[in-house]
């Protein structure tokens, strides 16, 4: 799975990508579980677990969200 531009990952792209990526499906297998743990304002970041192992997967965002200055 290739991307020709930047695409933010979710729980569900992210799993077709891991199973999609012989180096990460090989390790992990297909009964993967992810749970989102950042807020994607600066970085995507995941924790992909199965009874294999788990693996922290961050996807740098191509743009910051604007800090808002709270008075």
């Amino acid at each position: 799975m290739a991307f020709t531009e930047f695409r933010p990952l979710d729980e569900k792209s992210l799993i077709e990508y891991i199973k999609a990526v012989p180096s990460l499906s090989s390790k992990l297998g297909s009964d993967l579980k992810v749970k989102e743990v950042g807020d994607g304002n600066l970085n995507f970041v995941y924790i992909v677990v199965s009874n294999a192992g788990s693996f922290v997967i961050k996807q740098v965002c191509s743009f910051s969200k604007p800090i808002v200055d709270i008075l």
